[in-house]
């Protein structure tokens, strides 16, 4: 994203209004970026993509936060720790979701039932 012109990184328009497309695809760009740091790790991914959606906020007037954060959370965009935190279980659920959908256990769940 360094090498990138700050022309590409604008989300407000020659008027002075709020460009949701553009946002969308700075939001894109910095998801890619984050995806290819974090190496599979999705907490780091949410740390990484977060804190570029944060540096891109303060180029933006703030009129225009609630906006683009909405459109952030799109790509799990997280303020706070516990953002983070229920992002990861949420991401888990979905993963054990699909794994259970294509008729695979999952073996914390055997281990969990063993517990009990």
């Amino acid at each position: 994203m360094n090498t990138e012109s700050a022309r590409e990184l604008q989300a407000i328009d020659a008027q002075g209004r709020f460009d949701e497309g553009a946002w969308r695809n700075i939001c894109a760009r910095i998801a890619i970026a984050a995806s290819k740091d974090c190496r599979q790790f999705f907490d780091q991914y949410v740390k990484v993509f977060s804190a570029g959606v944060d540096a891109l906020l303060k180029t933006i007037p703030s009129e225009f936060h609630p906006a683009a954060l909405k459109i952030a959370a799109q790509w799990d965009y997280a303020q706070t720790p516990s953002d983070i935190a229920r992002g990861i279980r949420e991401h888990n659920r979905a993963v054990l979701e699909r794994i259970r959908a294509h008729g695979l256990s999952d073996s914390s769940d055997s281990n969990q039932n063993a517990e009990r």
